[in-house]
């Protein structure tokens, strides 16, 4: 099989794996508390963000956040290709598929977390804080409720991204904003 008649292949069968998570996401999904509580987890933390917001700092804030979102939704399509996790419920049925924790809930608790602690020590106090309710109190909670099941991950493991892309973004964004200042 040369290199096209596999990539016919591979499409075909994601057409097929696709249709069956649309119908299995239509008939067991949609509409249920657990889709309720997505729905939620996607919705309120940007509301939050828009009341707690400094609009003096909006384009940094917002360019931590989607270097987050970037980390994060390429961390989470890895996870699944490698099978340490899988998705019951989805917000919705397409990529990615942990749209409320990527694009929401992790970003927007990162970009206040950059605002509010401006320091270095206050930011890596901060840092860990979060880092640790999420990954220890945050996503045991998801996997209890059905959100989330890890079958090769350990939450050690996620508060060590947390922190550690925590620690880079913001280096990168102290970086830019130096080259920018001149």
């Amino acid at each position: 099989m040369n290199r096209y008649e596999n990539l016919e292949s591979v499409n075909s069968l994601e057409i097929k794996a696709f249709q069956l998570d649309l119908d299995g996401w239509l008939k067991n999904e949609l509409f249920t508390w657990e889709w309720w509580v997505l729905v939620a987890f996607f919705i309120l933390p940007w509301i939050i963000w828009a009341i707690l917001a400094d609009k003096t700092k909006l384009l940094e804030s917002t360019l931590f956040g989607t270097l987050v979102i970037i980390a994060t939704t390429f961390l989470d399509a890895a996870g699944l290709e490698l099978e340490f996790w899988k998705y019951p419920v989805q917000l919705v049925p397409i990529a990615p598929k942990a749209i409320a924790f990527d694009m929401s809930m992790v970003p927007v608790a990162f970009m206040l977390l950059h605002q509010y602690f401006v320091n270095r020590k206050s930011f890596i106090i901060a840092l860990l804080i979060t880092s640790a309710i999420y990954a220890f109190i945050g996503e045991p909670l998801s996997n209890w409720l059905g959100l989330v099941q890890y079958d090769k991950w350990k939450y050690i493991y996620s508060f060590l991204y947390y922190v550690i892309i925590g620690l880079i973004i913001r280096w990168l964004i102290i970086k830019l904003k130096k080259l920018q200042n001149g």
